[in-house]
């Protein structure tokens, strides 16, 4: 089997790493001891030398990612030992598995209606990121968005996900129209269902049933963490995920048959995937480094026990998980480079740090992730049971889920479980896969077997359906929320409107919101747009005449709270009294109002 690398290119590779961290080290310990050789961060001068620093440092960095991708992927071709399909083979072939699985089929066309019914410009930082995508008609989606690149790259706070969110920022690029990108979603989505099936068959060394898709379907589609992570576009976890549900099927089938393009392709999305969010390394890295520790420990059949008098051999055998564990040097580079010594010029706080170890919420799919995991180890132990790549994967999602604990806290039914969730949900069909193997295979027995498995899965989800943070309950708060933003800006639009008709100024007043880049606002009719900053107590008039101008509130202006929320006025004593409430989205909701000075 050739080597992913010489032991000549791993020498320099070395070397080279050792240096640059050296040099990274060196560079950390003069800024951190003084900066007095550097502008003031906060300065024009340090904000300047901040930001070509970030432009120098990731445009190396994504043309370094760009060429090892691309060699990655032609060796990966280089090994491809399957003829390729043509285009009409492409097309039988998914006409073939839409005929097999009709009600898969079914579902997955009303779950795409769904989300295209949620489809909007009301998510959060889109608002931000897409405040002028209107301008020029929807024809100049095709630039560089600095509000979306600084986001990820150029945030300087010791986070580190430099590719996330470009994979929308590229799609943008395509198509302005959200619907086409909900389409797209929906596609990931599937992707990764149709993977998680593949992985579960291949997991549980059973014969593949038709009905698993449905089942596995059925139990991540209608997840807390699915709906909430894929109804919307601003989290990553979309792409974590996928990638993962890639790395995965090409890696267990690289242990299974040990084909090369499955290793080449195995460390591509590896390699990616590090990048999209800064706790996905574990993903990648804790599923080797458990292979390599099981085969040295001897629990291996087909990998060889570590020993002294043939490491060459033992090496040889484990050099897909040497590669993989050594992405880690790459991530830590990286990081060194990209975040840890921009950030710490900056001097500012790692984002999110009061949240950590805040709070821990698993599920019922959790507790059954580590019931298996705790099961299988002790079965393993007293030799009892062979070592599985599940057991891998399981190490990676229990290793993920306490990370997420000591970051930012961990909660099952948040965007952030959504790699636990597809982890967990392979353990739930690989157990089924498992109970219902030893059953006959005859006609009849599969029919029941299905029925009985869509019956306990949906019931599974009916259970889930009784809490609060249920995939329904995420839908409906996220349909509520962007139903409140939308009718108060359109309301907002229509009496700006009638007091421009009479002859009226318009001056709006809003005040901590999503919309604070005033994309959407701008648009409106109005002489002025004025900020009120809660912490100062201070009106600044951001857009309109007098712009840059502080402002005193009169008669007649209009105070608007889309989506600020009405604890936030009460929280800092915002006096209401002057004003009148001239529309209101719902007496339910904190959000969705507009009020009129009237004195």
């Amino acid at each position: 089997m050739k080597s992913i690398l010489s032991p000549v290119d791993i020498r320099c590779l070395a070397l080279v790493y050792l240096l640059l961290v050296f040099a990274g080290l060196i560079a950390s310990l003069l800024i951190s001891s003084s900066t007095n050789w550097l502008p003031i961060a906060d300065s024009e001068a340090g904000k300047a030398l901040l930001k070509n620093y970030n432009e120098a440092s990731h445009f190396i960095f994504l043309t370094l990612l760009s060429i090892a991708c691309i060699i990655l992927i032609r060796k990966a071709q280089e090994h491809n030992n399957k003829p390729k399909k043509n285009q009409k083979n492409n097309l039988d072939y998914l006409i073939t598995s839409i005929k097999q699985h009709p009600f898969v089929t079914g579902l997955f066309a009303f779950y795409t209606a769904l989300m295209l019914q949620q489809a909007s410009w009301f998510y959060k930082e889109i608002i931000s990121w897409y405040k002028d995508i209107f301008d020029n008609h929807l024809l100049d989606n095709f630039t560089l968005r600095w509000d979306l690149i600084k986001e990820t790259m150029f945030r300087n706070d010791f986070r580190f996900y430099p590719l996330s969110h470009q994979d929308l920022h590229i799609l943008s690029w395509l198509t302005p129209y959200v619907s086409i990108w909900m389409i797209v979603n929906a596609i990931e989505l599937f992707t990764i269902v149709i993977l998680g099936t593949k992985i579960a068959h291949q997991l549980s060394e059973k014969q593949a049933r038709r009905e698993n898709v449905l089942l596995f379907s059925i139990l991540f589609l209608f997840d807390a963490a699915t709906g909430f992570t894929f109804f919307q576009f601003i989290y990553s976890e979309r792409i974590v995920v996928l990638l993962f549900a890639f790395f995965a099927f090409h890696y267990i089938r690289h242990c299974k048959q040990n084909q090369a393009k499955d290793r080449f392709l195995a460390v591509f999305f590896a390699l990616l995937g590090l990048f999209f969010k800064d706790t996905a390394f574990l993903l990648f890295i804790i599923p080797a480094l458990t292979v390599l520790a099981a085969g040295s420990a001897g629990l291996l059949a087909n990998k060889p026990k570590f020993s002294r008098h043939s490491i060459d051999e033992w090496a040889k055998a484990y050099q897909l998980e040497f590669c993989l564990c050594g992405l880690i040097i790459i991530l830590s580079l990286s990081y060194l480079y990209l975040s840890y010594i921009p950030s710490l010029y900056a001097g500012v706080k790692a984002y999110d740090s009061y949240l950590r170890f805040s709070r821990f919420e698993p599920d019922a799919r959790f507790i059954v992730l580590i019931l298996t995991s705790v099961i299988r180890l002790s079965l393993i132990i007293r030799r009892k049971a062979s070592f599985s790549l599940l057991d891998a994967l399981n190490a990676s999602a229990i290793t993920y889920a306490f990370g997420l604990y000591a970051m930012v806290g961990f909660r099952s039914s948040n965007y952030m479980a959504l790699p636990v969730q597809f982890i967990a949900t392979i353990n739930l069909m690989v157990l089924w896969i498992w109970a219902t193997e030893s059953i006959p295979a005859s006609r009849g027995n599969l029919k029941t077997i299905s029925l009985a498995g869509v019956i306990a899965s949906s019931c599974l989800i009916g259970a889930e359906h009784l809490g609060r943070d249920d995939f329904h309950h995420r839908i409906v708060t996220m349909k509520t929320t962007h139903d409140s933003w939308v009718k108060t800006l359109d309301q907002l639009n229509q009496i700006t409107k009638k007091t421009r008709e009479n002859g009226e100024e318009v001056n709006i007043i809003y005040a901590k919101s999503w919309f604070r880049n005033r994309g959407p606002l701008e648009r409106l009719n109005h002489d002025r747009l004025i900020y009120f900053d809660f912490d100062s107590n201070k009106y600044t008039i951001m857009h309109g005449t007098d712009k840059g101008s502080s402002y005193i509130p009169q008669k007649g202006d209009f105070l608007v709270n889309i989506d600020t929320g009405t604890k936030r006025f009460e929280q800092f004593k915002f006096d209401m009294t002057p004003y009148r409430k001239i529309y209101d989205y719902s007496p339910d909701e904190s959000n969705g109002m507009i009020y009129r000075r009237i004195r």
